[in-house]
């Protein structure tokens, strides 16, 4: 009984000392690479998250909630383990973590597009469930009363900016040194691929544009949010935003505030699936598009990023692509820069400029459960020597990848056609005039000598050898 006594009491003492929490808890201080809109304090007893954005505190304890702490709005015991999501990005975060067991709840279950989530398990995120969960991830910290925990959905944070907040959700479930590890390789990767691409010697033009329904009224924008604007430059692109229109009802101003577009990324609520191209020409006032002289219609480089969706339709990108702006830059450079690595392989980026629509839905194809590529993150190689797509390669009148198929032209940058147009219309130029030329000097040839051959009936004949020089 002395032994037992002693072993105990040196247990405790271990524990203590070591900081270890019972009950599976800990807390993990790490730091932040941005400025994300968030703070995260660690105390002994409790961590404080805070919403700089929104203004607003969460406690997260594990055993006992703390008394006697100013200013916290709203406490949690943590590891959670039942979550409910109203923001795409939550089920991203999520998944990436390997928490994806922890959802069980959704505003819209039907819309989730992780095939790794069990659907029977998964209830509508209605009153009645609010109660079943331990917290939920909402466009606002107001929406599901002392259970909703808010997370960005606007694009007023940059891609690494808006990633970060991995740790955030992390916070929850007391696994911030994994998100800690992940979001480090992710803006490596990101940090690097962004450095490789400010060599280009010719830097396209590039927009990000949006037409939508203002009751009736229609409205053109040229997106210049801190998401979009980072994004662009990082694949090496530039614009002059400027020209966002004070006026967004005009289309005539607006039409030539892009006109010197090499490119333009499109996120205008399109319905007309199947014909979404004629659907997009139609809502920017495009009547004549390949007579328009204007660069990324004549090329038809026009994208999006809702090719990997759902079997139902359901864009992918919120859900996973603001979790992996490593992989969004990447497939931005792909279509800027093909020749920066021809082995990518686009994920979200859709080519709207051909006949065809070719989404792809996520299955067990593209995206293995077992070993899902959102958590996982190729190494970037640093280099200097990229200054830029050849516009005299063989690959850039190619269409943008195997899966763009369109019979009736290709889909490359409107630098390489204005380019290759010229110097292919230049020689079927020449060759035509050399053709003609020669079948119009044999027929004055033939025509010479069949005259001097009539000579021999009258008048003064010459040789036929003499008459070739004058043929």
């Amino acid at each position: 009984m002395r032994f037992s006594a002693l072993a105990l009491s040196t247990a405790v003492a271990l524990v203590g000392n070591l900081g270890i929490a019972l009950g599976d808890c800990s807390f993990d201080e790490i730091s932040l690479q941005t400025t994300p809109g968030f703070t995260i304090t660690i105390d002994k007893e409790y961590k404080i998250l805070e919403d700089t954005i929104a203004k607003v505190k969460y406690g997260l304890y594990c055993d006992s909630q703390p008394k006697g702490v100013d200013g916290v709005d709203k406490w949690f015991k943590v590891p959670v383990s039942s979550v409910g999501v109203r923001v795409p990005i939550a089920s991203g975060f999520l998944e990436a973590l390997g928490h994806r067991d922890a959802l069980t709840a959704a505003d819209s279950p039907g819309n989730l597009t992780n095939i790794c989530l069990d659907a029977s398990k998964i209830k509508s995120l209605d009153s009645d469930e609010q109660a079943n969960v331990d917290v939920v991830f909402s466009t606002d910290a107001a929406s599901d009363g002392d259970k909703s925990v808010r997370l960005p959905t606007d694009d007023s944070l940059s891609p690494l900016q808006k990633a970060e907040w991995i740790k955030f959700v992390a916070a929850f479930f007391n696994d911030e040194k994994s998100s800690d590890s992940l979001f480090s390789s992710i803006s490596d990767a990101y940090n690097c691929h962004w450095s490789n691409l400010q060599n280009v010697a010719h830097q396209p033009h590039a927009y990000w544009i949006q037409y939508a329904d203002n009751n009736g009224k229609p409205s053109y924008n040229i997106i210049d949010s801190s998401y979009q604007k980072s994004l662009l430059a990082g694949a090496g692109a530039t614009n002059d935003t400027s020209k966002a229109l004070d006026d967004s009802s005009d289309l005539t101003k607006f039409q030539n505030a892009i006109k010197d577009a090499d490119f333009v990324i499109d996120q205008t609520n399109l319905t007309e699936y199947g014909k979404r191209a004629t659907e997009w020409y139609s809502k920017f006032g495009y009547s004549d598009p390949q007579n328009s002289g204007v660069s990324f219609l004549l090329s038809r480089n026009i994208w999006r990023t809702d090719k990997y969706t759902s079997k139902s339709g359901v864009s992918n990108f919120p859900e996973f692509g603001y979790v992996r702006p490593d992989l969004v830059l990447q497939d931005i450079i792909s279509v800027i820069e093909p020749t920066y690595d021809p082995g990518h392989t686009r994920r979200w980026m859709l080519w709207l400029g051909g006949t065809n629509e070719d989404t792809v839905a996520i299955d067990a194809d593209n995206y293995d459960c077992s070993s899902p590529w959102i958590s996982s993150v190729t190494k970037c190689t640093a280099r200097s020597d990229f200054t830029g797509s050849d516009p005299d390669t063989s690959d850039s009148s190619e269409k943008p990848d195997d899966s763009d198929k369109d019979n009736s032209g290709s889909g490359s940058s409107g630098r390489t056609g204005k380019i290759v147009g010229g110097v292919v219309g230049a020689f079927v130029f020449v060759v035509l005039g050399i053709v003609g030329l020669h079948y119009f000097n044999r027929h004055r040839r033939n025509a010479r000598i069949q005259a001097l051959r009539q000579s021999d009936f009258g008048g003064e004949g010459i040789n036929l050898h003499d008459a070739r020089r004058f043929s």
